[in-house]
């Protein structure tokens, strides 16, 4: 026996399964309309452009759907979609897809009984469920090295230094490695919220990375995971390190004393494989210099403004 979820729409049946194919890597085998059904199958009117049944194939399952008739459509309630992930890196990846233009009621987090859980409701109404159980195989990170770690004191107050990373169009004029510029700063700043952000290299290439927060503590701390990007903020892999940890668990801290604001960073990589460890483990001096150059730009631009 098998069990399939099957969700019902009111005319976005269409769009939600397409939205659903590239959330999930999968594939529609069947999209069928009401007017592609037999002339002498019964349909009611403002059906036409209506989906009759669809199908996405997933990992060997199946989610199916469907629009219902016009003016019979109801909000779904009292369940979730439940999603089992393989990997934590899968887990966030398809979190982050389906939370978009969503509502995250759970942020995607590490339990007691996962690596990685995570409640939302998708712009559609569809209400998700994913977790990747730690029975899964997935390594954990207990024999993990420690941790990349720096800061700086900076004269100003933490009010300022707050802006400056929360602030999208502030954190254009400073944010991103030496030398590049930043071109696009998009920022939905709230737990499952993201910001997204393009970079212009001196040499004229383009790269995208985004944060996905996690926590956000008002003048004190934000948590986040970050990776590079594309433009519509999928996940890809560093441009020029192939093995370098696809995602990043990063917290910032603020703490103010007397007029003044240390800022710190931690890094450690997310659910790495050895190779991707082993890489990370061996960038702490050029990590340390990427943050050193980023950080003088913080200091330059508190100075200006």
């Amino acid at each position: 026996m098998d069990i399939t979820p099957y969700l019902y729409f009111d005319g976005q049946c269409e769009t939600a399964f397409k939205f659903y194919e590239a959330a999930f890597g999968g594939r529609i085998v069947m999209m069928l309309k009401y007017e592609d059904a037999p002339s002498d199958q019964p349909t009611s009117a403002g059906t036409e452009g209506r989906i009759m049944h669809a199908r996405l194939l997933w990992n060997g399952r199946f989610l199916m759907g469907s629009d219902t008739p016009a003016g019979r459509a109801c909000q779904p309630q009292g369940f979730s979609v439940a999603v089992s992930v393989d990997s934590p890196a899968d887990a966030e990846r398809i979190f982050a897809a389906l939370s978009e233009g969503g509502t995250v009621q759970t942020p995607l987090i590490p339990t007691f009984f996962s690596h990685s859980f995570g409640m939302l409701q998708d712009k559609f109404g569809v209400a998700w469920m994913l977790n990747c159980e730690k029975s899964t195989g997935v390594t954990q990170d207990k024999g993990a090295s420690k941790p990349f770690v720096i800061s700086r004191t900076f004269d100003a107050p933490l009010a300022r230094l707050w802006q400056a990373f929360t602030d999208p169009d502030h954190m254009r004029q400073w944010w991103g490695p030496k030398g590049v510029t930043i071109i696009a700063s998009m920022m939905d700043l709230r737990p499952g919220g993201r910001y997204l952000y393009g970079m212009r290299t001196p040499d004229g290439g383009e790269m995208w990375g985004r944060m996905l927060y996690r926590e956000i503590v008002p003048m004190e701390r934000i948590v986040f995971v970050n990776s590079f990007s594309d433009a519509e903020g999928g996940l890809t892999r560093h441009p020029m390190a192939p093995s370098w940890p696809i995602q990043m668990l990063s917290t910032f801290t603020f703490a103010e004393n007397s007029g003044k604001t240390t800022f710190t960073v931690e890094w450690v990589p997310l659910h790495p494989t050895p190779e991707e460890q082993a890489t990370f483990d061996g960038g702490h001096a050029s990590m340390h210099n990427g943050w050193t150059g980023t950080l003088d730009q913080l200091e330059a631009y508190l100075g200006k403004s």
